[in-house]
């Protein structure tokens, strides 16, 4: 396959509508909430908020609905909800984000031993409430990445090309919320979340193709995210920001690599 980009009318019609609806939702709000006409956690700001961090998910559905012939809605909506998986997926995707978050603070603070006086890890009980929470935000995101274009490119490219093509688009997806005060991307740096993204790629790529359910990598997002937000993450200003997300781009790799870059579907 020598195109960059596989001629897929529904892998297309996904990023048109998913930049439309979240860059408009997410760049009024840049507007907004820059000119101090709301903030984070009032009611104006939340809802553009999470209509933008749906726009995957509306704009994944509509995909489907609008190339039928393609594949009907009936056959996404299974993958959404292939849940007979063997359980080592299931601990893939919800311990292999842990596990990574603590090596990389292990070796943050094998490196720099202060770090660890700048770690704030809340109780472990509360791991649950926040997986549920990012499910919503961040988690359905899913639908679209790896149930539309990982599907779409993987077997034309190869999953490994399909996952890092899909990386930097997925990366500019988010790229408003670098503008926005309140979010925790605001005044980020963009390449060093570009690092972190193309590893999430990798990593939730490799999974999909290996089982084809948008539920499990709906699962490893959501985790991905909470563990991050129970503070299991090499605190800033030390110089060790690239850890985490080089960790992650080479796991990710390494585990394309050990098991071929087709993966076969795992259900049962």
């Amino acid at each position: 396959m020598t195109e960059l980009l596989p001629a897929d009318r529904r892998a297309y019609i996904f990023l048109a509508l998913a930049f439309g609806i979240t860059w408009c939702a997410w760049g009024a709000l840049v507007m907004l909430a820059q000119a101090q006409a709301t903030a984070y956690g009032e009611w104006p700001f939340m809802t553009l908020y999470v209509l933008g961090g749906l726009g995957p998910t509306i704009a994944a559905y509509a995909a489907v609905y609008l190339t039928r012939a393609q594949g009907p809605l009936r056959e996404f909506n299974q993958r959404v909800l292939r849940w007979r998986v063997r359980p080592v997926w299931y601990a893939a995707a919800i311990g292999l984000p842990i596990a990574l978050a603590f090596v990389a603070v292990g070796i943050a603070v094998a490196l720099r031993p202060e770090v660890s006086s700048h770690l704030a890890i809340k109780p472990w009980y509360l791991f649950p409430l926040l997986l549920a929470m990012t499910i919503i935000g961040g988690g359905l995101e899913e639908f679209g990445w790896r149930g539309i274009t990982q599907e779409a490119w993987g077997p034309a490219l190869g999953q490994a090309r399909a996952a890092l093509l899909i990386g930097p688009i997925w990366a500019l997806w988010h790229f408003p919320l670098f503008f926005l005060p309140g979010v925790s991307q605001y005044h980020g740096h963009f390449a060093l979340f570009l690092v972190g993204v193309m590893g999430n790629a990798l990593l939730f790529g490799w999974l999909y193709c290996h089982t084809r359910s948008i539920l499990l990598c709906v699962l490893m997002h959501a985790a991905t995210n909470a563990i991050i937000m129970l503070g299991v993450i090499v605190p800033s200003g030390h110089g060790l920001s690239l850890i985490s997300p080089c960790l992650g781009l080479a796991v990710g790799g390494l585990l394309f690599l050990s098991h071929g870059r087709h993966g076969a579907p795992a259900v049962q």
